[in-house]
């Protein structure tokens, strides 16, 4: 039997899942040099954050959900250690986007762009997880000609 397979919640998912959709709806935003906006965005961001520190906890680590999957599909190893790569590269791009909204560095166009650029890593990241999934509990069960 497989746990949770198919549940976004037992990856951390759900939570990241939103959050990623509400960062990229917060940037699509009108600035209309409305400070506001700013805030917004990163109060999207830090939202993310905490879902992305989430979905750590339940992938990573000898509990986690990754081990599970090694468990039951060794070969799947270097896939899972990629995926725990990922996690650092997307943690570090949000700690830095997070900086640059804080200290009211950059324009608004270039949160966007950023922005935009860890949304696409978050759902290509997700797309890699839920690939291995696939792989590691899809049985072949042949056919006959």
């Amino acid at each position: 039997m497989v746990t949770g397979f198919g549940e976004e919640t037992a990856t951390g998912w759900h939570p990241l899942l939103n959050g990623t959709h509400e960062l990229a709806r917060a940037i699509a935003d009108p600035v209309h040099d409305d400070p506001a906006w700013r805030e917004h965005v990163a109060s999207r961001l830090r939202g993310l954050r905490g879902a992305f520190d989430e979905h750590m906890q339940a992938t990573e680590g000898p509990a986690g959900h990754y081990a599970a999957l090694v468990d039951n599909a060794p070969r799947l190893a270097s896939g899972v250690d990629g995926l725990v790569r990922e996690h650092a590269a997307v943690l570090d791009r949000i700690r830095a986007l997070q900086e640059h909204v804080d200290a009211d560095r950059p324009r608004a166009d270039e949160i966007r762009t950023w922005a935009r650029l860890l949304v696409h890593q978050l759902f290509a990241h997700r797309q890699r997880g839920a690939d291995l999934v696939l792989e590691a509990y899809q049985t072949d069960i042949g056919g006959s000609d």
